[in-house]
């Protein structure tokens, strides 16, 4: 008997999810080196089930994905070589197979984090000035977290493990940019998931940190 993937609920995905972060969690924790490898395997399922639940069927909504991929790319790629955009920094293993010094994971990334952060920003706010930027604001909150751990985890490194200002407000410049783009692009902005996989990428990395706090 086959199961169809439309009747595949949310909370069924949720629960998954959840499961698969806890033991990231735990893994990363105590078995750095053998879990930290399986990041780009954990984005790439976590923007596919958020992608689930999204219009694949408009050509609007594949155009804007591919685009945050694309763009979100190639921003990173700019940032890691010039040092212009975010400061001076260089990614670490963990994020998998480069493409100019920048892993390809990182589109999805930004396709993943955009997504989500939009879902909940346009449901907050139809303006595309203000929603905008609360999806940038939230991009920034999560970064912050991220940023603490990116280098203990070889995400990525900054010159003198110094993380600039200026890293934060081209993230929200950014981000802001990328969510105006998808305000004026006509598609289902609503996903069930969206405040789940931020709530639980915030948890994730928040747990990390606490981690890493009582560990000093």
């Amino acid at each position: 008997m086959s199961i169809r993937l439309s009747h595949i609920k949310p909370i069924h995905l949720k629960v998954f999810l959840l499961i698969i972060y806890a033991v990231g969690v735990v893994g990363i924790t105590c078995y750095t080196d053998r879990f930290i490898s399986l990041t780009p395997f954990n984005l790439l399922l976590t923007c596919a089930l958020l992608m689930f639940y999204y219009p694949v069927n408009n050509p609007q909504f594949i155009r804007y994905a591919i685009f945050l991929f694309t763009a979100g790319f190639a921003v990173e790629m700019l940032g890691v070589q010039t040092g212009k955009i975010f400061g001076n920094y260089y990614y670490g293993y963990a994020l998998g197979y480069k493409l100019k010094d920048v892993p390809l994971i990182i589109g999805v990334n930004w396709v993943m984090l955009i997504l989500a952060t939009h879902s909940i920003a346009h449901k907050l706010s139809q303006h595309m000035f203000i929603g905008s930027a609360i999806g940038a604001a939230l991009m920034v909150f999560l970064d912050y977290f991220i940023e603490q751990v990116a280098s203990q985890y070889a995400f990525w490194h900054w010159h003198q493990d110094v993380i600039p200002l200026q890293n934060y407000i081209a993230w929200f410049i950014i981000s802001f940019l990328f969510h105006g783009l998808g305000y004026v692009l006509n598609f289902k902005k609503e996903n069930s998931m969206a405040v789940f996989i931020f709530v639980l990428q915030l948890s994730f990395f928040i747990i990390l940190n606490l981690v890493n706090f009582f560990h000093q």
